[in-house]
């Protein structure tokens, strides 16, 4: 693809003085630029949105982007620790 330049509107209108067929041809030179760019954008995107649960990808190349791990363990109902019922205990004796 060759390199994208913007044309000054002097370009432009020395574009349009060419005639019709001239003008036709620079928009369908720029639709096809904008197709291109966009396949390549699309391209890259889907590059960007894997990683190594959707592709062949070793999980080293990942990044830090990788969620902290959460454990398995369930919560319980009891309260942690045994210190209110051997106080309990203690005064009953």
């Amino acid at each position: 693809m060759e390199p994208i330049r913007k044309l000054s509107e002097d370009e432009i209108r020395a574009i349009y003085r060419q005639g019709e067929d001239a003008v036709v041809a620079l928009i369908q030179n720029m639709n096809q630029t904008i197709i291109l760019l966009a396949e390549r954008v699309k391209i890259l995107e889907d590059r960007l949105s894997k990683n190594s649960k959707n592709s062949g990808k070793p999980p080293s190349t990942d990044g830090y982007s990788k969620p902290a791990p959460k454990s398995l363990r369930k919560r319980h109902q009891k309260k942690s620790g045994g210190q209110s019922i051997i106080q309990e205990i203690r005064s009953k004796r």
